[in-house]
């Protein structure tokens, strides 16, 4: 290999080494500094970073950069320590007060040690300006972290063994990681050994970062926001595009050498930067594609798509996968809601501008979507409120009809038999309970709130009541008392115990009948639909059409010890505690 540029890719790996270890403690300590370990995993970055820099000094300035590599190979033991101190804390060991204690005073013995009799001396070596030649102390203190980052690696191996799921992928795949940069590292003994060869598995070095970053965005190694993570990725993936369009741009350099004279090169050194915008362009589209999928956005298959929800809950939720899909994000990412007609973005405070604006432009579509669906909705609702002001005219023309004959039938029973009498005034009385049912269910029902004192007002359907003393509701009494005398009719007629149950939110009436037929459960609340023989179907519907009045919902809900109940819930302005 060409000596220049053969330093120069010794320098490049070491330097991007430096700084991936360097961005890495960063995010660690910006992100995550919270956890266990947090601090002990910055230090060992930090001491990888050093190290790097240390090495790649002799090879740009020669024996000037002993003072500072020096150092930092008499304090490699304290990274090394770190290192341990890290993974027995990750392993959870029970142990970990005394192996810190031991390998942390270890490291500085031999610090001390390196420090005083020294660790050795710059000397060039295979065309490199310089490189690290150890002494005696030297190998001890190099010994000394070898020893320790073997120990922090057969732990990590030992947890990979025993333990399971995500414990077990992270043990592994840091264990990885440190294994290839330790694989790297047997590429500065060649110097010390006295190896005329080229020190290629110092270039592997980079990968050890990678492999790290991996570990720590893969497997989740330290907790951290999404688009900490990410942006950790595309600063790393920045870096090497970067380095990678370096190296291009002064390969011609390197393999034809220097040219003569200032205007060649000027020439030489501005080709050179030209090739490395061009070929920097491409890598940076590349690193933001594979980082922040998703920035160019085709409106029509979203609008296509959106068009065929049926309900609110489903748009958000097919609006919801598709952003996520579209963005490369997880399944419990950044997302949003769906709201009537609004649309709001949630998680995305922290995102780069340009996915902020591509989740803007979406959650417009969707609002649009939204917007459609709710006019779509308001339209039904207005169809569905004339059919039933029809509904009620006829009811009452009906109800004219019916009652006046109904009332001659029963006068007319007078001169019956008297189980005759009886059987006809039953049978009159069930035909004007159901067009009773008929009108209330097609009126349209408009109230009047006005405070009640739940308590007394409660204790007049003659069931034992559960309300906290002095709850006030805002309610039509006549139109609640209507629903609550439905429902309470209903338990009644299952058999067993009923009581009314109240608290702020809402009111809730439970029997411990037979229950509710499952096949009946979804259409309960539909005209017609009855749980009990006899009925007319109509109560649970007037319940829900006197709710629906109020702002509010009638639901089914489970209550311990009870069978059935009923949820009668108000909107939040009905509701109010004195």
């Amino acid at each position: 290999m060409d000596t220049a540029l053969g330093i120069m890719a010794y320098v490049g790996a070491l330097g991007l080494t430096a700084l991936a270890s360097l961005l890495l403690a960063g995010f660690v300590a910006a992100k995550a500094r919270g956890l266990p370990g947090a601090w002990t995993l910055v230090i060992f970055l930090c001491g990888v970073a050093l190290w790097s820099l240390a090495m790649a000094a002799p090879a740009m300035l020669g024996a000037r950069a002993a003072p500072f590599t020096l150092t930092v190979i008499a304090l490699s033991p304290l990274p090394a320590a770190a290192f341990v101190h890290l993974v027995f804390a990750f392993a959870l060991c029970g142990a970990l007060r005394p192996v810190a204690w031991t390998s942390y005073s270890v490291a500085c013995l031999a610090v001390v040690a390196g420090i005083c009799l020294g660790v050795g001396r710059i000397v060039p070596w295979h065309g490199f300006a310089g490189a690290f030649a150890p002494s005696l102390a030297g190998w001890g203190v190099l010994g000394v972290t070898a020893v320790l980052s073997v120990a922090g690696h057969v732990r990590l191996f030992q947890t990979w063994r025993q333990q399971s799921g995500l414990h077990r992928d992270q043990a592994g795949a840091v264990f990885v990681s440190s294994g290839i940069g330790l694989l790297a590292l047997t590429g500065f003994a060649f110097p010390a050994l006295g190896i005329e060869a080229y020190p290629w598995p110092v270039l592997a070095l980079p990968l050890y970062s990678v492999a790290l970053v991996y570990a720590v965005l893969r497997h989740r190694f330290m907790a951290a926001d999404v688009w900490a993570r990410r942006g950790l990725a595309w600063i790393l993936l920045l870096a090497g595009a970067g380095g990678a369009a370096a190296l291009i741009a002064t390969l011609p350099l390197a393999l034809a050498g220097r040219p003569e004279g200032f205007v060649a090169t000027w020439a030489a050194l501005a080709g050179a930067m030209a090739l490395g915008l061009l070929v920097m362009a491409p890598l940076k589209r590349l690193t933001d594609r594979l980082v922040f999928p998703g920035a160019q956005l085709d409106v029509e298959p979203w609008r296509d798509a959106l068009a065929q929800v049926a309900d609110e809950q489903a748009l958000g939720e097919l609006a919801n996968a598709m952003l996520r899909q579209h963005l490369g994000l997880a399944a419990d990412g950044p997302g949003l809601a769906v709201k009537g007609g609004a649309v709001t973005l949630a998680g995305w405070g922290d995102a780069p501008a340009a996915l902020r604006h591509t989740a803007a432009r979406i959650a417009a579509l969707v609002e649009e979507a939204a917007r459609r669906l709710a006019s779509a909705q308001r339209m039904v609702e207005a169809e569905r409120e004339a059919r039933l002001a029809e509904l009620g005219a006829l009811a009452a023309t009906i109800a004219h009809d019916l009652r006046n004959p109904l009332g001659i039938v029963q006068m007319a029973a007078t001169g019956a038999p008297p189980e005759v009498r009886m059987e006809i005034g039953e049978q009159v009385g069930r035909m004007n309970a159901l067009v009773t049912d008929i009108l209330d269910y097609a009126r349209a029902w408009t109230i009047t709130p006005r405070p009640i004192e739940l308590a007394p007002y409660l204790s007049g359907f003659g069931v034992p009541v559960d309300v906290p003393e002095g709850m006030m509701l805002h309610a039509d009494p006549a139109a609640l008392r209507r629903a609550l005398a439905n429902l309470v009719d209903n338990a009644r007629a299952m058999g067993g115990d009923c009581m009314i149950i109240a608290d702020c939110c809402s009111i809730e009436i439970c029997d411990n009948g037979p229950g509710i037929a499952p096949e009946i459960a979804e259409s309960l609340f539909k005209p017609f639909v009855s749980r009990r023989a006899g009925g007319t179907g109509l109560g649970l519907a007037i319940v829900r059409r006197i709710m629906e009045a109020h702002g509010g919902t009638a639901t089914l809900a489970r209550r311990d010890g009870w069978t059935t109940c009923f949820r009668l819930t108000f909107g939040p302005d009905l509701r109010e505690r004195r």
